[in-house]
């Protein structure tokens, strides 16, 4: 939807999809699908299914044992999965030779494990549709029983739907302390009372990430295994042709899938196909339409938090000559291949240069420290600009990780930032303890600010509770029940795609329920006021809890230094250090940012430019002189 949005509003075009058929086939979001004009395909693992007995392989080799029927599972282009320790395992059947042997294209090969991610919610905590009724029944019951009988008559119903809502703000509350592993302390913000150092990862998991792809191929050991059909695409290969021979616009995710890394999966040659394909069906038109690849990387800066922000990159069209179209058409097996390795090879590099890659979410976070501090004091940077920064220290990180400064730099910053999650502060706040923390008067100052802001916040709070409240059911339910597909799945990633799918329908049905309550207490044009103003009441609440929750970051800030003057000191000098050291490096003929490209490094070495007079040390690209006006 963010993709579309984008395209229609900048280039007037509307994305036809690839969805998956079994989405395509469910009869409510099916009917969306329908209704956005997606190409249905037939995914594979959507129909896998487990196999009889289990199977051990060496080479190209695979043996069944316990009763494995491979001439009746398999045929020639079946795929072959094996789920181990390490990680999933898959490769394509070349031959059937009988019940106990299959001959594969290739060696099984497969992506080892993701790491769990700071961010991943744990699916072993989350309570069951089941168990979180009963504890909402087991919540909401003495309120039942007690409140309407202390009201009048005419606000039974009221009260009935107050107690439900009570009920489940403080069931949400139960089960989010449980799912996420919080405790009290946790959750309202208690700061330890020492500057203490906490454990940092070792550089040697940044020098040497685990190769997904190396797994190894022998397996000696009987492992169950699960197989998926062939599947003729023909069909959808010609109508992704057709569509594009009218000049249509094609959306495909080349992954395949969802995940939670924080690196790109391996692409599908599919798109490579579609785009050949195309291109070959008009040899010897006279004016055949012009077919681009235009990649497009969508990098969340908090990708499971409500109205987040997220960054649309797109890069440069990528065009493919005519002679790869005609050496797929017309070429060997082998010249095929070759020209869909050679289109994916131009892809790959196309999404690599506008997604952000890291090999954990961990790394990811000290890059986007890294940018912070390299910023140029007193200028605040576009998300475009953000982006392109980060991706600069990203991908160039490869290129000067064995400068033992570098691994040096990695090392702090990760300290950084742990101490920022220890007590409870953002960088931003960081930037100003230098000058609140050394005076008496200084002090005073602080007290009054607190004083201010708690204020605030309590208005703040006055206003958006009893909205939280009347939305606590929705949120229970959104939450239980994207945690339940999350987990069916392992995957945090469908948790936003359930909650928007979900949230329409609900939130109808609730605000159903409250004109009804209104109606049946206060009476008609109550009801009406409340049917057409709650809703912007609504929207009003998100903008001052957004506005509560930055208070709440800020007050933790503030109290850090009331208590303990001394944190925010070191806390402050930690990061002119790092500050220091990490535009010093980019100073160096080795330097980090050489991936940038050209317009943005004249973008941000302009704006590099206005920070010279204030400190002449400041700029990390070569100086620039202050323009005249």
């Amino acid at each position: 939807l963010i993709v579309m949005k984008a395209v229609a509003e900048n280039a007037g075009r509307h994305v036809s999809w690839m969805t998956a058929q079994k989405t395509y086939d469910r009869k409510y979001l099916g009917m969306f699908a329908r209704a956005l004009k997606t190409i249905p395909v037939m995914r594979p693992d959507d129909m896998e299914r487990k196999g009889e007995g289990f199977v051990t392989a060496s080479g190209t080799k695979v043996y069944g044992h316990a009763g494995t029927r491979f001439t009746k599972d398999f045929e020639k282009g079946c795929v072959i999965v094996v789920k181990t320790k390490t990680g999933k395992k898959t490769a394509k059947v070349a031959k059937v030779v009988d019940d106990y042997t299959l001959e594969l294209a290739a060696p099984l090969k497969g992506r080892g494990k993701e790491a769990v991610k700071s961010d991943t919610i744990h699916f072993e905590r989350v309570l069951s549709p089941l168990a979180t009724f009963l504890l909402l029944a087991l919540v909401t019951a003495p309120l039942l029983l007690l409140l309407p009988h202390l009201l009048p008559q005419r606000f039974a119903f009221a009260g009935c739907v107050c107690c439900c809502c009570v009920g489940s703000a403080v069931t949400n509350l139960i089960y989010t302390l449980r799912r996420d592993g919080l405790s009290g302390k946790e959750l309202f913000g208690g700061t330890p009372a020492t500057f203490r150092t906490p454990s940092t990862p070792t550089i040697a998991a940044i020098d040497a990430p685990v190769d997904p792809e190396d797994m190894g191929d022998d397996m000696t050991d009987k492992t169950p295994y699960s197989l998926q059909p062939f599947v003729d695409q023909s069909a959808m290969f010609d109508q992704v042709t057709e569509s594009l021979l009218r000049g249509g616009t094609i959306g495909i995710f080349p992954e395949g899938g969802t995940h939670d890394g924080t690196q790109l999966l391996p692409l599908k040659w599919g798109i490579s196909v579609m785009l050949l394909g195309a291109m070959a069906k008009q040899e010897g038109l006279e004016k055949p339409i012009k077919i681009s690849v235009v990649p497009v990387g969508l990098n969340y800066f908090a990708p499971h938090k409500f109205r987040s922000t997220v960054s649309v990159d797109f890069g440069d069209p990528i065009e493919v000559h005519q002679d790869l179209a005609l050496q797929w058409k017309n070429g060997t097996k082998e010249q095929k291949a070759e020209a869909n390795a050679a289109v994916m090879e131009l892809i790959m590099a196309g999404v690599n240069s506008c997604t952000l890659q890291a090999n954990d979410m961990n790394t990811l976070e000290v890059f986007r420290t890294i940018r912070r501090l390299w910023a140029p004091s007193g200028v605040r940077l576009s998300v475009a600009d953000n982006v392109a920064l980060t991706q600069g220290f990203a991908s160039g990180f490869d290129r000067v990780k064995g400068d033992p400064k570098v691994k040096e730099i990695m090392e702090r910053c990760y300290k950084y930032n742990s101490l920022l999650s220890t007590y409870r502060v953002q960088d931003h706040h960081v930037q100003r303890f230098r000058q609140h923390a050394f005076s008496n008067k200084d002090r005073i100052t602080l007290i009054r600010k607190t004083i201010v802001r708690m204020v605030m916040l309590v208005l703040f709070g006055a206003f958006i509770v009893p909205w939280a409240l009347i939305g606590a059911p929705v949120g229970l339910f959104l939450s239980v029940i994207s945690d339940q597909k999350a987990k069916e799945v392992q995957k945090m990633s469908v948790k936003g795609t359930w909650k928007i799918l979900m949230a329409p329908i609900v939130l109808s049905l609730l605000h159903g329920v409250c004109v009804a309550c209104i109606s049946s207490t206060f009476g008609e044009v109550p009801s009406l006021l409340w049917f057409f103003f709650a809703p912007v009441g609504a929207v009003y609440a998100i903008f001052a809890a957004e506005d509560g929750v930055r208070l709440v970051k800020s007050l933790n800030a503030l109290t850090l230094l009331l208590g303990n003057r001394n944190i925010g000191q070191q806390l402050f000098e930690m990061r002119e250090g790092l500050k220091k050291d990490i535009r010093a490096i980019n100073k160096t003929k080795n330097n980090w940012l050489d991936n940038l490209d050209v317009p943005t490094r004249q973008r941000l070495e302009q704006r590099q430019s206005f920070t010279l007079e204030e400190d002449p040390e400041d700029s990390s690209f070569s100086k620039v002189e202050k323009p005249s006006d």
